[in-house]
């Protein structure tokens, strides 16, 4: 949503619409315990903090209703829900945000709102430290979820299956200095088939997934491969399910990067049974 916030008035004008909002809806009897415990710091916190963890979704998602994402034992009944996110669009309104903007802009405050809100109620440690972030925790984090996982000493990669939420088998790895954790995805080229050949699958992928970076490359094997890649911030700190959230979406949108390859160069290694293999070497 980066793209936007700039648009509107950059982190200062997020700010005054996040402010707007909170005080709308503090001041709606119906609709102020939405915000219950909820401190107005926090929420601008995190907007700030962790963008990049709420992925941008295919254009076809932001005409669909905004749903609940906070966790069970805090969500309120759909017509008050329904209520505040009418009361946002209006705050986006008059922040002059355009009504082809509104819905995507919408959409991603309030998944970041539905996470703070649900962090205030947590009862379980739910977020890791910058200084947690270690190859250990990553694969504790990807196995607890029922996804198979290792670390590849080769690459410094951890290698997961495309299971219970992953669409395309995972490559995970820790950039300490960058204080990030870096995504990637990978699919091989058909014999014969050249890097240059790729070239053009990039272009289109490129303009088709935007929050994916795209690129090609020669494997030590020779192979060409086509890569997509997205990286999270870790400086501030991980929130589990905004990285459970991202890395999911994450599979999904490169498994979507496919639609580009309409001469069906690339090997899509893809299959939910254990017999075909989903740990990519590439």
């Amino acid at each position: 949503m980066q793209d936007l916030v700039q648009k509107y008035g950059g982190s200062a004008g997020l700010q005054k619409i996040i402010a707007s909002f909170y005080e709308k809806v503090r001041q709606d009897h119906g609709l102020m315990h939405y915000f219950f415990s909820v401190p107005l710091t926090q929420i601008m916190a995190d907007q700030l903090m962790f963008p990049r963890y709420i992925m941008r979704k295919p254009e076809i998602d932001y005409r669909q209703d905004v749903v609940q994402t906070a966790i069970a034992d805090i969500r309120i009944s759909m017509h008050v829900f329904e209520d505040v996110i009418k009361l946002l669009h209006i705050v986006l309104a008059n922040a002059k945000v355009h009504r082809n903007d509104a819905p995507r802009m919408a959409m991603h405050i309030i998944e970041m709102v539905e996470e703070t809100r649900s962090k205030v109620a947590d009862t379980k440690k739910s977020f890791y430290k910058p200084a947690d972030i270690t190859h250990d925790v990553l694969l504790t984090f990807f196995r607890s979820q029922g996804i198979e996982s290792k670390l590849n000493s080769a690459t410094n990669e951890i290698d997961s299956m495309a299971m219970y939420g992953l669409a395309y088998p995972l490559h995970t790895k820790i950039d300490k200095s960058g204080s990030a954790i870096e995504l990637f995805a990978r699919a091989k080229a058909k014999e014969s088939v050249e890097v240059f050949d790729l070239h053009p699958i990039v272009m289109s992928a490129s303009a088709l997934i935007t929050p994916l970076n795209f690129r090609v490359f020669k494997d030590d094997d020779g192979h060409a491969v086509f890569e997509g890649s997205y990286r999270v911030p870790t400086q501030y700190g991980v929130p589990k399910r905004l990285l459970q959230r991202v890395t999911n979406h994450f599979t999904w949108r490169f498994e979507e990067a496919f639609k580009a390859d309409a001469q069906e160069l690339l090997i899509n290694v893809m299959a939910p049974s254990k017999d075909k293999v989903l740990f990519a070497n590439a």
